[in-house]
Formats: C-alpha cells, sequence, structure tokens
C-alpha cells in the first residue's frame, strides 16, 4: 500500500474485500495530521495516555527509542503508539509553534541565539533597530527542514 506524498496518508488498498479497513486507517491517520496540536515535546511515552493524546518525540527513548523528530499518538484501543512525519505543530505545554529543524523541533520564528545589542539604547534608536532588524534578517522559516 501506498501513501500520500506530503503527510504520508495511506490509500486505500487495491482490491479489498473491506474497503472500510484502510479506509478507516487513513481517516484516523488524517485525524491525527490536521490542526496539529501536541501535548508536549519529550523524549519518552507518559505514564498514561488517553486515545488521540499527540507528542513530538525530542530524543526518543523506551518505546520511543528511534522515532527521533517524529510525531508520536496514542490509539487506545488496542493500545499502542503510532509514530507519523510532522513539519510543524503546536505545543500545548508552552503555547508555541515548533518546526522540525535538522537539530529536532526548535521555537518557529526564532533564531537559536540573538545577539547583543550595543550601543547607546536612549539615544541612538534608530543604531538599534537597524542591529534588531539585521539579527532578524532570514530568520522567520530559514531553519525549517523538509
Amino acid at each position: 500500500m501506498s501513501n500520500t506524498p506530503n503527510n504520508g496518508i495511506p490509500y486505500a488498498q487495491e482490491g479489498t474485500l473491506d474497503p472500510a479497513a484502510s479506509l478507516n486507517q487513513a481517516l484516523d491517520t488524517a485525524d491525527a495530521l490536521l490542526q496539529l496540536e501536541v501535548q508536549a515535546i519529550q523524549n519518552d511515552p507518559p505514564a498514561s495516555a488517553s486515545d488521540g493524546d499527540r507528542y513530538l518525540v525530542a530524543t526518543g527513548t523506551g518505546d520511543w527509542a528511534g522515532k527521533d523528530g517524529q510525531l508520536a499518538r496514542y490509539v487506545a484501543d488496542p493500545g499502542y503508539w503510532q509514530f507519523l512525519p510532522a513539519k510543524v505543530a503546536l505545543n500545548k505545554a508552552d503555547g508555541l509553534l515548533y518546526v522540525k529543524a535538522s537539530s529536532g523541533w526548535q521555537i518557529a520564528n526564532r533564531p537559536a541565539t540573538l545577539p547583543q545589542i550595543t550601543g547607546d539604547t536612549s539615544s541612538d534608536l534608530a543604531g538599534v533597530v537597524t542591529q534588531m532588524l539585521g539579527a532578524l534578517d532570514g530568520v522567520l522559516w530559514d531553519n525549517q527542514v523538509s
């Protein structure tokens, strides 16, 4: 069975006697990926999870080992973690938007470090603004990887 190119949603398998099974799997995957909001970004699964809970895997350990950078979604019946690709997600734990970068999950629209503003900020507003704009030039989505 093949998947859609952008989100990896499984296509319904051709020639199957029960098309509902593969269609339901595709709908479940679409549900997991649309309007992506996660509980948190963490390395290992929580002690307890509810059906549909989603997390971003940082550096996977335990049941999440080898799943770095993926979306982990809990499926209560029969009780397992489903792993999916994700590029952007809102983290409920801190209210920030994250993007997938080559170094892992990072806050969107924010560079790893901001340079120090130098000079007399009380009298040189134009100089301070110029430094700030220079520091933020090209930051918006430059660190995103596909």
